[in-house]
């Protein structure tokens, strides 16, 4: 799933629904609009045109896509001004990447402009509702846990956030279903919403084991 905020004058062809736009120049990708934003469907995509597209992305975007590495990452409601570092205090710059977050399904990455990245430290303040907003429909966000490179590099899962060390929640396969951090557990509140969130990921992932327990069963029947 990517963003892009003016993708041009939008195609339809025969076969098309309303309601349905897909982007100009591109008949097979599909579009979504949610509160002023374009968000591209990329699942259906071949690899082999993912690198065409992402450039097409960034390059309309304006925004450039972002090379280096990541260690420490603020909300952008945390950190409130975007445009300085509040870990060193250096000015940041906003570029687009493809940010890993976590979902109540599984995770998922989206290139979107919603990093503003420190030009001397390895420190982004994300914008968790652009990446939400844009998210595509039918999953429900929890956070964003890191910036992954393409298969370039190894992907960046954040070692801070918010100026703590995240405890990132995983499933038996060991996929993260969420991330917390220690000052959300004492806040008057919200401890309770905490909680019910690490109940909904034992649950999905209780859920998950059933169906791996199921389909083992019915392969040694077939056996």
């Amino acid at each position: 799933m990517s963003w892009l905020s003016r993708f041009g004058k939008e195609k339809r062809d025969a076969n098309q629904h309303d309601g349905e736009p897909h982007a100009d120049g591109w008949p097979d990708i599909r579009l979504q609009r949610s509160e002023g934003m374009v968000t591209v469907d990329l699942d259906s995509v071949s690899p082999g045109a993912h690198a065409e597209l992402t450039e097409e992305i960034v390059r309309r975007s304006g925004f450039p896509l972002f090379e280096g590495s990541v260690t420490h990452a603020y909300s952008k409601a945390f950190a409130g001004n975007t445009g300085t570092c509040p870990r060193c205090g250096s000015p940041t710059q906003q570029q687009s990447a493809n940010f890993i977050y976590a979902t109540d399904t599984a995770c998922r990455a989206m290139l979107v402009p919603a990093g503003f990245f420190c030009q001397a430290c390895p420190t982004v303040i994300v914008d968790e509702r652009m990446i939400s907003t844009g998210m595509k429909t039918g999953y429900r966000f929890r956070r964003v846990v890191g910036v992954d490179h393409f298969g370039k590099n190894g992907p960046d899962y954040f070692g801070t956030w918010n100026g703590e060390k995240p405890l990132y929640i995983l499933d038996d396969n060991e996929q993260i279903m969420d991330m917390v951090v220690e000052s959300e557990m004492r806040k008057p509140g919200s401890r309770p919403r905490a909680q019910a969130r690490l109940r909904d990921v034992a649950k999905k992932a209780k859920a998950k084991r059933k169906q791996a327990d199921k389909a083992r069963r019915r392969n040694r029947k077939k056996k």
